[in-house]
C-alpha cells in the first residue's frame, strides 16, 4: 500500500502561508492542526487505525515507510493510508511546524 504513496509538492512558486494550507485541507472536508517539534527529534516506527495528512508548514521533516523515505518542505504534502509502518525525523537546525488531519 505505501508502495504508491508519494510527495505533493506546493505547485506555486511563493512559499505557502498557514491560511492557505488549511484551506487546502479543508477543502477536502479535513479538519487539520497544528504541530511543531524541535531539531532532532524523531518519532520510531509506528502506524495509525486511520488515514493521517502531513502538511509541512515551515521547516523540513524526514518521513519514511519500510519501503521509502522522502524529505518534506514548506507546502509539501504526504497522505499516509491506514496502518502503514512510518516513522519521522525533523531536520535542520530550525523547528518544523506542520498540519495533521486525519479521516
Amino acid at each position: 500500500m505505501s508502495a504508491m504513496m508519494d510527495v505533493v509538492r506546493w505547485p506555486r512558486q511563493k512559499k505557502p502561508t498557514l491560511d492557505e494550507l488549511k484551506r487546502m485541507l479543508k477543502s477536502e472536508g479535513l479538519e487539520s492542526e497544528l504541530y511543531a517539534d524541535s531539531p532532532g527529534v524523531k518519532y520510531g516506527r509506528h502506524k495509525h487505525d486511520f488515514e493521517d495528512f502531513v502538511v509541512i508548514v515551515e521547516g523540513k521533516m524526514k518521513i519514511a515507510t519500510d519501503e521509502h523515505e522522502w524529505t518534506l518542505g514548506p507546502g509539501d504534502r504526504l497522505d499516509i493510508p491506514a496502518n502503514t509502518n512510518h516513522r519521522a525525523e525533523v531536520l535542520g537546525k530550525g523547528d518544523v511546524r506542520y498540519l495533521s488531519a486525519a479521516k
